[in-house]
């Protein structure tokens, strides 16, 4: 998640360089989550719960400040597979944090951020009595 009283562009662009519309922002963050994150913090900030197997990336720009009629469709959205978003960062400084505010990375005027689904699958080994379907 971005974080602070920010400006960015923003813009999703597939593997084909097929490119949405720029969209200049101003908000409170960006907040952007795999299919497991989506059963939290995204659906308490108003998003959808996503099946597990979805490799696609949910996001939305938390509180956006007068955006025009135009940007209100891409202000929630997917990044599918076989696309990225840029992130363009204008403020001075900020912070991007991950998975809660564990991991922080600072950030400053004219970074790029370039957010997609190409991270390798996270194989998760749980004890036999966990994968156990409950008695009825």
């Amino acid at each position: 998640m971005i974080n602070s009283d920010l400006y960015y562009d923003l813009r999703k662009r597939s593997n084909t360089g097929e490119s949405s519309r720029l969209i200049n922002c101003r908000s409170s963050g960006l907040r952007v989550s795999t299919a497991a994150g989506s059963t939290a913090a995204m659906l308490s900030a108003g998003g959808f719960v996503m099946p597990l197997s979805r490799r696609e990336l949910q996001y939305m720009i938390r509180e956006p400040i007068s955006p025009t009629d135009a940007d209100k469709p891409l202000l929630h959205g997917l990044v599918k597979q076989e696309q990225h978003m840029l992130v363009v960062w204008y403020n001075q400084e900020g912070s991007v944090y991950f998975d809660g505010s564990h991991v922080v990375h600072s950030i400053q005027h004219g970074d790029t951020l370039e957010i997609s689904s190409y991270a390798p699958t996270l194989k998760v080994v749980l004890p036999e009595h966990l994968l156990m379907k409950p008695s009825e």
